[in-house]
């Protein structure tokens, strides 16, 4: 009878902890189906979105901590730069409640991305150009600074309608040398003085000459995302204004560090460059075509 009672207790314990680990399996997947990441699978140096429909403060990956927003729909939503330098495979990415708790994590494979080179030929007095301390940091406090209001929509607008003439990435050299750099952001072909554009709504944050940049203006669209313009002839706007969507912000020139007047434009999540042409459709500067030959 002893053995009986024993045999019916384990069974009852056993049935027990079956059913709370199932119960958190459940719950586990549940929280998972409601938190996405889009796309689930990037190339280095893009944007990951994240959404959430319980509430979570922060987003981790790899040591990355990313802030997510309440939205007026009651969704939670933030953005995740994959950065150049990241490593390729497949990570978690941790969705935390506010007192750190994870309430889901879902899967991010990160893919294997080959950038090529690219050759900038640069007079003497150009490539001898260098920031100082006080840009330096000036554009640091900028980058770290992350607001909670969002000012910007979908889609993002080009700046200009020129064609790319060197895109995100690529590795740079200067008059055939290795500066161990990579090209932050997109340059895009334009004359001297083509109205320049802000890709969406913000806050100018920056409105100054560089050395190395050249004239430059930084837009704080809110919630993580920030772009910056850099190289203009003239500024059109003042530190502190809002901007529209399409806002006139300064003009194409061949200030700071340049070769010939274009644009070079960089987006910022989350204090991270990734690629502008993830989230403006771009093309890329053709080659003249060939005339078909005769005989």
């Amino acid at each position: 009878m002893k053995c009986r009672r024993q045999s019916y207790r384990a069974s009852h314990i056993l049935a027990a902890l079956l059913a709370a680990l199932l119960a958190a399996m459940f719950a586990s997947t549940a929280s998972a189906q409601q938190c996405t990441v889009k796309p689930a699978s990037i190339p280095l140096g893009q944007t990951v979105r994240l959404r959430c429909e319980i509430p979570a403060a922060t987003a981790r990956l790899n040591g990355r901590t990313v802030r997510l927003y309440k939205q007026g729909t009651g969704d939670w939503l933030g953005l995740m730069p994959v950065a150049v330098a990241d490593v390729p495979g497949t990570y978690p990415i941790a969705f935390l409640a506010e007192d750190g708790t994870a309430v889901a994590s879902i899967s991010l494979t990160i893919r294997k991305t080959i950038f090529p080179s690219q050759n900038v030929v640069l007079a003497p007095q150009i490539e001898a150009l260098h920031s100082t301390p006080e840009e330096m940091q000036t554009l640091t406090t900028f980058r770290d600074s992350v607001s909670d209001v969002k000012y910007w929509e979908d889609p993002l607008v080009a700046p200009l309608p020129g064609c790319v003439i060197s895109p995100f990435g690529v590795k740079r050299l200067h008059n055939g040398k290795p500066t161990g750099e990579f090209h932050a952001g997109i340059d895009q072909r334009a004359s001297d003085g083509t109205p320049i554009r802000a890709v969406a709504a913000g806050v100018v944050k920056i409105v100054q000459p560089f050395n190395v940049l050249g004239g430059t203006v930084a837009i704080d669209h809110g919630q993580g995302l920030e772009t910056m313009y850099l190289h203009m002839s003239k500024l059109n706007v003042e530190a502190g204004a809002r901007v529209n969507k399409g806002d006139v912000i300064g003009y194409v020139g061949a200030t700071g560090r340049a070769n010939g007047p274009h644009l070079h434009w960089v987006v910022y999540v989350n204090g991270v460059p990734v690629n502008p042409q993830q989230w403006v459709a771009l093309n890329p500067c053709g080659t003249a075509k060939k005339k078909p030959q005769t005989k």
